[in-house]
């Protein structure tokens, strides 16, 4: 407990001392007030930041993917949500938020190539590119190559989304060789509040983030050998993929701003659920409920609280939605204590990434997909609590759950895909969303708002207004963006 004290001590004086570090389009940064300290510093608050947001910013998917709905005591059908509506001031928090969290890694990342620290500089690339598949997953091309340079480049151009991934690729296979020979690892126990200063859980990290990213591309017919030749070079480095979480712990606390952001979104000091359009507002997704229930799936209690010794859920824009508490909140596997991590990348994902990879023929063999998809089930019942998977996952004849009940590749994929579904539920919705776009699975049932101004789940977020207003003339030139129909670069 007194190092998990001494960690957010620290972040709360390099908030102090580093907080006003601005984003990549502001022009009002003082020269005069520059500050400077070491990267065990500024990775701590980095980090704390990126999860906070990964685990409470989207819960507008998770509304898309069918986890979530409105409570019935809401008038939400005609909700941007529920109607699929946006516009550039809908979703504007994640872009800003995005390049100033890239600042903090970037900041990161030159002062420790400074300092002679090749450990901080890999974790600073891994983390670099985590963001930045995230907003080529949102928005498709955007600046890079400009980005991140302050009064020197007010206006940065927009990179091609295919690009940003190429070069993001080639940032990781940077970072996994300093992360083989990081040198000293000083105070990584307090400043690395992710993986403690272990390199070799990082490189495993980067492994799979990478595997993510070739994954991305796999319905791009031209993409294929280069898929395949970026795999072979994750197999050379021989560090593996991720067999536990990634996930962040700063020592989160039973304290007012120290509690787990997830549990702080929807439970209060007092143990009570938060009101304001969190809890009370964001209930069961009938969706999940329905799908687990039919399969025997003993996660339904650890991801949904029971009502009355039943599951109820409501259905995004339905205008008929249960009221209040009569309908499931969230169960004991989400919201475990005040103090539970932060998930960036699952375990869970890590073993189906693997799997739909031996599956394509990417890695390894067909059978290994059998074990790879078990073991991610497996990894999704250990992370919510639900005991031994092998009853669930062995159902004779289930194409839902059991891979050897499927016979055409097909089948097998829509399964892995699925069982990832479920794996995500309410910790990476924004990685369903994704998978959805990709592959148009699972099958979610789309809004039933009278109000919905197009029939298909959004495709993109729109740039933000600030861009049309500072940066015009290069958002402008990426053309006429529509939410549902602009697709990301590996959309089919």
């Amino acid at each position: 407990m007194k190092r998990k004290h001494i960690v957010y001590l620290l972040i709360i004086l390099v908030a102090i001392s580093v907080g006003c570090s601005k984003s990549y389009f502001d022009i009002n940064t003082n020269p005069n007030l520059a500050t400077s300290t070491t990267p065990e510093l500024v990775l701590p608050n980095a980090l704390k930041t990126t999860a906070a947001y990964e685990v409470t910013g989207f819960a507008y998917i998770s509304g898309w993917m069918g986890f979530w709905a409105p409570s019935g005591s809401y008038a939400t059908s005609s909700s941007d949500v529920a109607s699929y509506h946006q516009t550039t001031d809908t979703y504007t928090g994640s872009w800003s938020f995005y390049y100033d969290n890239l600042e903090d890694y970037d900041y990161v990342e030159k002062q420790a190539m400074a300092q002679g620290k090749p450990f901080y500089v890999g974790v600073a690339k891994v983390m670099k590119t985590f963001i930045f598949q995230r907003l080529v997953d949102m928005y498709n091309n955007i600046p890079y190559t400009e980005a991140l340079q302050g009064t020197s480049a007010i206006t940065p151009k927009y990179d091609n989304g295919l690009d940003v991934y190429n070069a993001i690729t080639d940032q990781l296979d940077s970072a996994v060789t300093l992360l083989q020979n990081p040198g000293v690892v000083s105070d990584a126990d307090i400043s690395d509040i992710m993986f403690q200063g272990d390199a070799t859980k990082w490189i495993q990290f980067a492994n799979s983030l990478r595997l993510r990213i070739l994954i991305r591309q796999s319905q791009m017919s031209d993409r294929q050998d280069y898929i395949k030749s970026e795999i072979a070079k994750i197999q050379a480095n021989g560090g593996g993929f991720l067999t536990q979480d990634a996930a962040v712990n700063p020592g989160y606390a039973a304290s007012d701003k120290q509690q787990n952001p997830t549990w702080g979104y929807f439970v209060t000091l007092t143990g009570n659920p938060t009101s304001g359009g969190r809890a009370d507002y964001w209930r069961a997704n009938s969706t999940s409920i329905d799908f687990m229930e039919k399969n025997n799936d003993p996660r339904v209690g650890q991801i949904y609280s029971s009502v009355g010794g039943e599951y109820k859920g409501n259905q995004l824009g339905n205008q008929n939605n249960i009221p209040g508490t009569g309908s499931s909140s969230f169960g004991p596997g989400i919201l475990k204590s005040v103090d539970q991590d932060a998930i960036l990348m699952t375990a869970a994902e890590s073993y189906f990434l693997q799997a739909e990879a031996n599956l394509r023929g990417y890695l390894g063999t067909p059978q290994d997909a059998v074990t790879n998809y078990q073991s991610g089930v497996q990894a999704s019942f250990d992370y919510l609590g639900a005991g031994d998977a092998t009853a669930y996952y062995s159902q004779a004849g289930n194409k839902n759950t059991n891979i050897n009940a499927c016979t055409s590749f097909q089948e097998k994929l829509a399964l892995i895909i699925r069982q990832k579904w479920v794996a995500e539920n309410s910790l990476t919705p924004f990685e369903a969303w994704c998978d959805y776009r990709r592959l148009g699975l699972p099958a979610i049932p789309l809004s039933q708002s009278p109000f919905v101004d197009n029939p298909n789940i959004p495709l993109r977020i729109l740039y933000p207004t600030g861009e049309y207003s500072y940066n015009a003339e290069n958002v402008n030139a990426q053309g006429a963006i529509d939410a549902h129909a602009s697709k990301v670069f590996w959309m089919p």
